[in-house]
C-alpha cells in the first residue's frame, strides 16, 4: 500500500509537465485511490482495530505519497526525468489494474446473482474511465489556453 501511494505521489511531476496531464493523472489517482484506501480501511477493521487507530494508520500511510510528491515536484522539471516517473507511474498503475482489479472483477462477476449485469456495469465503468482520459486528452490544448489565460487576467 505504502509503494502505491508512494507511487501516486508522484502525480506532482505531471503538473510540472502540463496542467491538462496534472488532471488527467489526478483522476486516475482519485478513482484508484479512495476505493484502495476505503478497502485499507475494511481490512483494518476485519483484522480487529479499533476505528481511531484504523483511521490513524490508514492517514499514515496516505501522508507517505507527500514522498513522492516532493520527489516529483525536486524531479518533475527535467524532461528525461519525466519520462522515467511517467513511465513508472503507468507500469504501477497497469500492473496494478492486471494483478489486482481484473481478478477481483472477475470474482465478483463470479459471485454475483445477475452475472450479465455485474459484467455490463464493470465494462461501463471501464469505458466511462477511458472516455474520460480520451476527452481530456482531446481537449488538452483547451485546458492549457484557459489555464494560461486566467494566470493572465490579474487574477
Amino acid at each position: 500500500a505504502v509503494v502505491s501511494t508512494q507511487s501516486t505521489g508522484v502525480m506532482g511531476a505531471s503538473f510540472t509537465n502540463s496542467l491538462a496531464t496534472g488532471l488527467g493523472t489526478s483522476i486516475a489517482v482519485l478513482c484508484h485511490e479512495v476505493p484502495h484506501e476505503l478497502g485499507d480501511f475494511a481490512v483494518l477493521l476485519n483484522a480487529g482495530m479499533k476505528i481511531k487507530f484504523a483511521v490513524l494508520f490508514n492517514f499514515l500511510s496516505a501522508c507517505t505519497c507527500f514522498l513522492g510528491l516532493f520527489v516529483g515536484l525536486a524531479i518533475g522539471e527535467d524532461q528525461a526525468a519525466q519520462r522515467w516517473i511517467f513511465a513508472f507511474t503507468a507500469g504501477m498503475f497497469i500492473y496494478i489494474a492486471c494483478a489486482d482489479l481484473m481478478p477481483l472483477m472477475g470474482e465478483h462477476s463470479a459471485q454475483s446473482k445477475n452475472k450479465v449485469a455485474t459484467v455490463v456495469l464493470q465494462q461501463v465503468a471501464v469505458l466511462v474511465g477511458i472516455l474520460i482520459m480520451y476527452i481530456l486528452a482531446l481537449y488538452e490544448a483547451d485546458i492549457e489556453t484557459l489555464a494560461t489565460s486566467s494566470d493572465h487576467d490579474g487574477h
